[in-house]
């Protein structure tokens, strides 16, 4: 596991985001335990945290330029596929033998064409949308140092994509809600005026919340007025979040949140796998039994197995790039998310 050249505040976000998701967004619907559990706060939290995950993704990407040459893109990329699509690839074979979804949209996840061709692959619709960020990242970064060429390029970008959604094709809404989070994390990792103020504005952020979230009643991410609902809630939260991230993270034990952050992506790609195996072995009848079984037993048993084949295929990985003498970054310092 890495230990050197991290960001602790970056670490607990990833930590604390994945466990928010799987461990109570993703768990508690296999139970009875509690039938309301997604309200306008909880789903809020939902928001934020998935835009959380995509601003990190952003901000780690954009520390420094990507040359637009043939070398650069193809180093870019390379390193990339191969930290992320092979474990994904694996997770949709697991998804399709445990028939956790219908093959079309195994296919689609394939394909990586999920979000232009909804109902999504449940779950592993965030990671084909990651990498779709992913293959548009090296031109965003190379603007960002110029903000209104981004913003306005941005804001093109999604006029396209609600034409598109409106005249020609349903696309998933969930595009247009989660890449201007991904640009504006380019935005603020390239511009030190701009995290600057923000940094300095922190509170007058944390005032807005009771606003954003008054806004967000009603919010959905199956419609673009229940996406516009949201954003503002999901951009807020986030960058809270995003500045307070290292006080909260200081009191915390750091090898603990680096463990939780390094597994988070096979625990993403792995849980809906391991509950549906873990239930169909044993569950207990009453509820809240269900609930702590699954939180208690079946998640720590996933985070583990998580932990071991992201250790493995990491120095997997980093054989082969030393052998081929591609340049990459230490095991798990590129970010994975979900």
């Amino acid at each position: 596991m890495p230990t050197t050249k991290r960001d602790i505040g970056v670490d607990f976000l990833r930590a604390a985001c994945i466990l928010y998701i799987v461990g109570y967004w993703h768990l508690i619907p296999y139970t009875e335990a509690l039938p309301g559990y997604a309200n306008l706060y909880t789903t809020a939290l939902k928001y934020i945290t998935l835009a959380t995950f995509v601003f990190c993704s952003g901000f780690l990407l954009a520390r420094q330029s990507v040359p637009l040459d043939a070398a650069g893109l193809r180093g870019f990329y390379a390193r990339r596929l191969l930290r992320i699509y092979p474990l994904y690839l694996s997770a949709i074979a697991l998804f399709w033998a445990a028939d956790l979804a219908p093959t079309g949209q195994l296919v689609d996840g394939i394909l990586l064409t999920s979000m232009f061709d909804p109902p999504t692959l449940p779950t592993m619709w965030f990671i084909t949308m990651i990498m779709l960020f992913y293959l548009i990242a090296p031109f965003v970064i190379r603007i960002a140092d110029s903000p209104l060429p981004t913003t306005l390029s941005t804001a093109a970008v999604i006029g396209a994509l609600v034409a598109v959604h409106l005249w020609v094709k349903q696309i998933d809404p969930r595009l247009l809600l989660y890449w201007p989070i991904f640009v504006f994390a380019i935005l603020y990792r390239r511009n030190d005026a701009l995290r600057d103020w923000l940094t300095r504005h922190a509170l007058w952020l944390v005032a807005l919340l009771p606003v954003v979230l008054w806004l967000a009643q009603g919010s959905n991410e199956w419609s673009l007025s229940g996406v516009a609902r949201g954003f503002p809630i999901a951009l807020v939260g986030t960058l809270v979040l995003f500045i307070y991230a290292p006080t909260l993270a200081r009191p915390l034990h750091a090898p603990t949140v680096l463990f939780l952050a390094y597994a988070g992506f096979g625990l993403y790609l792995l849980h809906r796998v391991t509950f549906k195996l873990a239930i169909a072995a044993y569950f207990p009848d009453a509820p809240w039994n269900q609930v702590w079984y699954l939180l208690l037993i079946v998640m720590p048993a996933t985070i583990l197995i998580a932990y071991a084949i992201q250790t493995a295929y990491d120095r997997g990985i980093e054989r082969l790039f030393q052998r081929s003498r591609i340049h990459t970054p230490s095991p798990g310092t590129v970010e994975k998310q979900g």
